[in-house]
């Protein structure tokens, strides 16, 4: 017999671990394949945006992942626990006959509880995970956009969207809680119920002819039945999470997996399809019309692309330019017509551009291409790359921390992006606004380089052929270059004969503002040293080197994080989880499980009771009595159940999750940029896989091991009534099992903190896809992209493996312990003579029964207790160790700000006092110093990446300052808390940010403190220079969701940013390459709308822009990190 035991056991633990092996495959695949799907251009007449994109993708990796796989767990538990309520059927009808009907009825019965929810149970989860997308959407963007939404003063609006997903979520959640109280009740009650209903019936069919040899016959062959059921019923639930997220998997990668590679197959059904070379065309377009969503943007465009010209595609912000160029790599859906290639070698420059992190920039620049010197150094100077990598210590083996490029400028970004493009020598150069964000100089110096006589693309145009984008300035293509241009309005694609500036309307007053002086002589100096400063440097190139394969590097603080301290487990965690919970909370659940634990193990001895008096042949009482007696013990233990359920589900659960959130959310929305920036998917992993422990498996860990100790303690006073001496025994089986499970926590801890870590560079190559898809398609880089993952996916699987191999293990070596310490109980009961009666003895011995498997149970769930609160120790060094935004403040400094409570700053004066100040590692100002008088409105100028965002940044600390002073009105900004600082100074950045789900109106005005009618009139008023098909008057309703508006476009997000900060009042406004992207006659009326709209407040406004500079009272002119006016 123990030979079968043991065989029994190591039975169960290979096939456990055969089952995590298959697991782990799945896991790994589902993850390629929906890091496949997410590289696909959009195939449904719903198109999401990258941000919700990102969202789904991420949900689907992790949490949708993890649920499907655990599946393949619960298959092997269905088959055993079948196999055994049949044998103990079996058995049971031998002891009693036909009353085994009765248990077997109610195990059929607990069963269909489950089954019975189904729907409903799959419907909940359904919701769940879509909350759950939209809560990591919007911390997505507050992690990814923090600087945006932190100069723009938007922090405390997209806090609170997180805070309301959060709570969705909580709500969707507790939908499923409810029927998940309804299965632990039904599995739960059925030993109970098995046991009053046996006896009943028993009862109720033979009399009073019962005995000791039936009744713990019954009793043996009911606790060994049903011993582990109630397990089984639990996991049904699991079991449909699972279906649902099998489903939802499925559902997303439903299309077809496309090759790396455009051939016909796939791009046929949406409209986009290859032919044959046909002379020199490499792209036409006939009546094609494109949709994003369900809106159609561009209507029946019709234009043919040939080798050795430029097509350039002309409108207003918003229109459909970058449409039309991304519709050749994919990007969207081609509802009617057709889009025709001649060529499969495309090379994209999109308006927001990619990087592959933990790349060099020069691995960037070359991607996957052999290195060649000679054509390598001039795409750097054709893009004017040389000033900034001689000025990197690392030059172009310099890092690309993240997807985005946050530690490159603006204009860098687009700079190398057009690098690469170049690079590739492709027939199809698409080109989306490049010289967006660029300063004038360097605009001119790259067109010409470009376009000129002897330009890059001009000495290559017999081979290529170019689509690009950009405002209608004929200084950006040089009359070398063929070109044809279109202009695109309401939608409709037109030919113009030629590229003009002068299309605006006549009624529009450039005039500059009264309170203005003239300063034509600084800008006469201005625009001489712009003249006189140096051309591009050439870079001397360096030797080549592979593009390596392995997987990018971590970051360092992404590495502290993760690194694992060994130690033991820390009650401190423990404690401090249970404190969310609530104190009283926890005292009724854990006082209701207790009395449950005590009835469901006392119970027994009511039944001996009963025996013992018709074995002495006392029927002074009938059979119903002691039904009616039992069934008062049993019904006891079910309300105790329902109450311990109740509370922990519906409110200990919620209370532990919104608050331990709240608490990882306050340390988000405090901690630095540059934080985020380095360590954004560790922090978003946190947020997704570490929460999602928290929502349900940690709680359901604590409450079965309160359950499972309340047991085991129950059953020690069981078999203290049949024999004190076998208490002994216990404690030495305990000891033992407690040094084996301590020696097992050495290790799992470590485990199961890389475990969850390792998932955050897979969460951080998955949401940059989702990203600069557009880019990876365009140059054919999804294979190159999937084998990143795969080995990030691989490297993620490891410790994984190493975790459950250990608990594997683990469960085998306590249930071998387990199975012997239940003998030598039992043989102990047996062996010694007892002093109470035979009954209770009885009820002892049955207890060692179930005694073992309580035991394996306590120790299991124990240990994946440890296991998960290992989630609250990371949340604990997240909270404790994050650095937050630098407030060096004096003595007296807090009294100083309540000060500051009224109207500060009322003037509008700034001073900087020999300032340094640096972006990481990277010093971007050394001992500048500048005094802005109030009510002055100044031009930052400068070539691209000279410094002047920094600048706007420093202002709103974004930036790390090393030295000098920053004065407002004569108070020190060290005083100063960013968040009153973000409040009381108004900034418009580069890249606004908006939430989806808000108003247009909400979005605009997060305060509310205008009415519809001026925010519609604000929009109107940076509306200048849009076609009429662009004018707001017909299309504004402010209450309509901001994702449901026209407003989407890049162009169209730039002029409401601009709108937003002009409704806000202050006495300094800062704005951050306002105009970016529009043509000299927009940007002079949208600077005159800006300066007039606040004629008595400080304005600093960065721009590359030289047109208009008249208009202000001085011009700041930064250079590699020097100011000068």
């Amino acid at each position: 017999m123990a030979n079968g035991f043991t065989l029994l056991n190591i039975l169960v633990a290979q096939s456990t671990h055969i089952v995590d092996q298959i697991s782990f495959r799945i896991r790994a695949y589902l993850t390629y394949r929906i890091h496949l799907r997410s590289l696909e251009p959009p195939t449904s007449r719903t198109t999401t945006s990258n941000d919700s994109e990102s969202a789904k993708v991420t949900v689907l990796a992790n949490v949708d992942v993890t649920q499907a796989v655990f599946v393949l767990k619960v298959i092997p538990d269905v088959i055993t626990s079948a196999i055994i309520v049949a044998v103990g059927a079996y058995l049971l009808y031998n002891a009693v006959v036909l009353v085994f009907i009765g248990p077997l009825l109610l195990a059929l019965v607990s069963v269909s509880v489950p089954i019975a929810l189904g729907k409903k149970l799959t419907k909940s989860q359904r919701y769940a995970l879509e909350a759950t997308e939209r809560r990591i959407r919007s911390v997505g963007q507050l992690i990814e956009k923090t600087r945006s939404i932190r100069m723009a003063g938007m922090q405390a609006m997209a806090e609170k969207e997180v805070l309301e997903n959060r709570q969705i979520e909580i709500e969707a959640m507790s939908l499923y809680r409810k029927f998940l109280i309804g299965v632990v009740f039904a599995s739960d009650t059925v030993s109970g119920l098995s046991l009053l209903v046996t006896f009943g019936i028993y009862a109720a069919i033979n009399g009073t002819n019962l005995d000791y040899s039936t009744l713990f016959t019954a009793l043996s062959v009911i606790s060994i039945m049903l011993g582990s059921f109630p397990t089984f019923i639990q996991m049904l639930p699991a079991l449909y999470e699972g279906v649902v997220s099998w489903g939802r998997i499925i559902a997303y990668v439903k299309p077809k997996v496309r090759s790396s590679e455009r051939h016909n197959d796939d791009t046929a059904a949406s409209g986009l399809i290859h032919f044959e070379k046909e002379a020199s065309i490499l792209a036409r377009f006939s009546e094609a019309s494109l949709t994003w969503g369900t809106e159609a943007i561009i209507h029946e465009a019709s234009l043919t692309i040939k080798k050795g010209t430029m097509t350039v595609v002309t409108g207003s912000s918003g229109c459909g330019k970058s449409t039309i160029l991304k519709s050749l790599v994919g990007e969207v859906r081609i509802s009617a017509g057709t889009i025709q290639l001649g060529t499969n070698k495309i090379a994209f420059c999109d308006q927001s551009p990619y990087f592959l992190a933990g790349r060099t920039i020069r691995q960037n620049i070359i991607l996957q291409h052999p290195f060649d010197g000679t054509l390598y150094s001039a795409v750097l100077n054709c893009c004017c790359l040389g000033p900034d990598i001689s000025r990197w210590s690392s030059g172009d083996e310099t890092i690309v921390v993240d997807s985005a490029g946050t530690s490159l400028s603006g204009g860098q970004r687009k700079r190398l992006a057009l690098a690469r493009a170049l690079y590739h020598e492709a027939d199809l150069l698409v080109l989306d606004d490049v010289f967006t964000g660029l300063d004038a100089k360097t605009a001119r110096e790259i067109s010409t380089a470009l376009f000129g006589l002897r330009g890059f693309i001009t000495e290559r145009r017999q081979k290529m052929g170019v689509l690009v984008s950009m405002p209608l300035e004929t200084t950006m293509v040089p009359s070398t270059f063929a070109h044809e241009a279109f202009s695109i309005a309401e939608g409709i694609l037109r030919p113009v004969e030629a590229i003009e500036a002068d299309h605006y309307s006549s009624n529009v007053n450039l005039e500059r503002p009264s309170t203005v002086e003239d300063n034509s002589d600084s800008i006469a100096q201005f625009q001489l040293q712009a003249e006189a400063e140096e051309k591009c440097l050439s870079l001397a190139t360096k030797e080549a080197k592979a593009l390596p394969t392995e997987t990018p590097p971590t970051v360092p603080d992404a590495a502290r994080s993760t690194r694992v301290k060994k130690q033991h487990f820390l009650m401190r965690d423990f404690g401090k989880y249970m404190k969310s919970f609530g104190i009283r909370n926890l005292a009724v659940s854990v006082t209701a499980t207790c009395v449950v634990s005590g009835i469901n193990k006392a119970s027994p001895f009511f039944l001996s009771y009963w025996t013992g008096k018709y074995q002495a042949g006392d029927y002074s009482r009938s059979p119903g009595f002691y039904i009616g007696t039992y069934s008062l013990i049993v019904g006891s233990g079910f309300i105790g159940i329902l109450v311990a359920c109740g509370v922990f589900f519906l409110r200990m659960i919620p209370n532990s999750a919104v608050s331990i959130h709240r608490d990882m959310l306050g340390v988000l929305v405090s901690s630095s940029a540059s934080f985020l920036e380095t360590n954004g998917a560790e922090t978003l992993n946190r947020f997704t896989n570490d929460v999602n422990v928290l929502d349900l498996a940690l709680p359901l860990a604590v409450l079965n091991s309160t359950w499972a100790i309340a047991a085991v303690l129950a059953s020690m006073g069981v078999l203290a009534a049949g024999s004190v001496y076998t208490l002994i025994s216990l404690a030495v089986s305990l000891f033992v099992l407690c040094f084996i499970q301590r020696s097992y926590l050495a290790t799992s801890s470590q485990l199961r903190t890389l475990q969850i870590a390792s998932q955050a560079p897979v969460i951080g190559t998955l949401r940059a896809s989702c990203e600069g898809r557009a880019t990876i398609r365009a140059f054919n880089l999804q294979d190159s992209a999937s084998s990143t993952l795969v080995n990030q996916v691989y490297q993620a699987s490891k410790s994984a493996y190493l975790f459950r191999s250990l608990q594997s293990w683990l469960f085998l070596v306590i249930g071998l312990l387990g199975g012997g310490v239940a003998g030598t109980l039992a043989a102990l009961l047996v062996g010694l003579k007892s002093k109470v009666n035979v009954g209770w003895a009885g009820v002892a011995l049955v207890n060692t029964i179930t005694l073992g498997s309580d035991l394996k149970m306590l120790m299991n769930w124990l240990t994946l207790l440890e296991a998960q609160l290992g989630v609250v120790r990371r949340i604990r060094e997240f909270i404790a160790t994050t650095p937050s935004e630098n407030f060096r403040s004096a003595n007296g400094a807090a009294a100083h700000v309540e000060e500051l409570i009224g109207d500060w700053p009322s003037k509008g004066e700034l001073v900087l006092r020999d300032v340094s100040a640096a972006y990481g590692d990277h010093t971007v100002f050394t001992n500048a110093s500048i005094h802005i008088q109030a009510g002055e409105k100044i031009a930052v100028v400068g070539r691209t990446g000279s410094g002047k965002s920094s600048l706007a940044q420093l202002l709103f600390g974004l930036i790390t300052k090393i030295g000098g002073s920053v004065h407002i009105d004569s108070v020190d900004l060290d005083t100063v808390s960013p968040q009153l600082l973000r409040q009381r100074l108004v900034g418009a950045p580069q890249f606004s940010f908006y939430n989806g789900k808000a108003s247009v109106k909400t979005n605009l005005d997060p305060g509310d403190s205008h009415s519809p009618s001026d925010v519609v009139d604000m929009i109107r008023l940076v509306s200048v220079g849009l076609s009429d098909d662009g004018q707001p008057e017909a299309m504004v309703d402010v209450d309509q969701p901001w994702e449901s508006s026209r407003f989407s476009s890049f162009g169209w997000q730039q002029r409401l940013g601009i709108a937003r900060a002009l409704l806000r009042r202050s006495a300094i406004y800062v704005m951050d390459e306002p105009t970016s992207g529009m043509d000299a006659m927009t940007h002079k009326a949208m600077i005159h709308n800006i300066l007039s709209t606040h004629p008595s407040s400080t304005m600093i406004i960065v721009t590359h822009h030289t047109e208009g500079l008249e208009m202000f009272d001085r011009i700041l002119q930064v250079d590699e990190g020097k100011m000068a006016w």
